[in-house]
């Protein structure tokens, strides 16, 4: 089993709200067990998130002054800078601005995997109207460009093959009333993707 020693993981969420069987709710499970195997993980998330304090308690680093509301170039910049600091084997994000911030900052860091969980329902950015139309639809097109794409229902997988991405790219991650997954079975599928991603920078043993 190739272990998770030493190795660093970023999770980035710009959702606003968090649902109670959202994203970042289930993240913090997977945060967990990474620091149990020993892995370094980070946290970047807006100042108010109600699960920056759980994931500091469990030994998560959570950075919330690298998103700036107003300064995308700056925010792009600062997250590249951190890219390149910590040289995640992944960077993981959820949230439109998130995702858009990621694969914007990581083009120039080519060793850090990048991944997104799809909300199960869309959220707004932070952006006026037009603006944020303009985002999600440019977060649709640049999903092509994701190591991994997490969805938590079937129809969404579809809608991503049809939009042409790679089956091998696309996991489905079930989640809230009528799934058929817990917990523990989430951990296990994030980890088996982050272990390919170690495989393929050469970490691990």
């Amino acid at each position: 089993m190739r272990s998770f020693d030493h190795s660093t993981f970023l999770f980035i969420s710009t959702n606003a709200e968090h649902t109670p069987d959202g994203v970042e709710q289930r993240w913090l499970a997977v945060m967990s067990e990474l620091v149990q195997l020993g892995s370094t993980v980070h946290f970047i998330c807006f100042a108010e998130s109600p699960l920056a304090d759980p994931a500091r308690s469990m030994g998560v680093t959570v950075a919330p002054y690298i998103l700036d509301k107003w300064n995308v170039i700056r925010s792009r910049s600062r997250l590249r800078k951190y890219l390149r600091r910590y040289e995640p084997v992944c960077a993981h994000s959820t949230g439109v601005e998130a995702d858009l911030l990621l694969r914007w900052s990581a083009r120039k860091v080519p060793s850090v995997r990048i991944a997104a969980t799809l909300s199960a329902d869309p959220q707004r950015t932070r952006r006026r109207r037009p603006v944020d139309a303009l985002m999600h639809r440019f977060d649709e097109a640049g999903l092509s460009r994701e190591d991994a794409v997490f969805v938590s229902a079937e129809e969404d997988v579809t809608k991503l093959l049809s939009a042409g991405i790679s089956p091998d790219r696309i996991v489905l991650d079930a989640t809230g009333a009528g799934g058929d997954d817990t917990d523990a079975a989430s951990v296990a599928r994030h980890l088996e993707v982050y272990r390919g991603f170690m495989a393929q920078r050469g970490h691990g043993g």
